[in-house]
């Protein structure tokens, strides 16, 4: 009997894309109050699905992205720290944060304006956040703001 070959050993890397490879990039296009962000914006692929980093800049003065392990989050930082648009990067655990840090007890609306973001989509109720459960797996990401 031949023993299976064992698979090949996959090493832990962080791809930035253009922004428009991001699976998220028109949810983030209607929810933006200034799109001209997108320009320094990055798709973060870890595995197959790349999500969408805005950076902070005008009128959005921080962003943050959850990862799906502490050591996601710190490859990230790596990646980021050279972008334009995202001072101050930093990892706590699962959460890489850019720009101003978040103060607590912020009411909804206060964190939507911190982070640029429009009430409603502009372009109406059929742009939904993505929510598949295997694509945020498989993406090692979970969410980006």
């Amino acid at each position: 009997m031949t023993p299976s070959p064992m698979p090949a050993k996959q090493l832990l890397s962080v791809q930035l894309l253009a922004a428009t490879a991001a699976y998220d990039y028109e949810y983030w296009k209607g929810r933006l109050v200034n799109p001209a962000l997108l320009l320094g914006a990055v798709a973060v692929a870890l595995h197959r699905l790349p999500l969408l980093a805005v950076p902070a800049g005008a009128d959005r003065r921080g962003g943050f992205m959850h990862m799906a392990s502490p050591v996601f989050a710190e490859a990230l930082v790596d990646a980021l720290r050279e972008c334009p648009g995202f001072d101050q990067v930093t990892v706590s655990g699962q959460v890489v944060r850019w720009g101003e840090p978040m103060p607590e007890g912020l009411a909804p609306d206060a964190r939507r304006r911190l982070q640029g973001l429009r009430e409603q989509p502009r372009y109406g109720p059929c742009i939904r956040q993505p929510t598949s459960p295997r694509a945020v797996v498989e993406a090692g990401a979970v969410h980006a703001l």
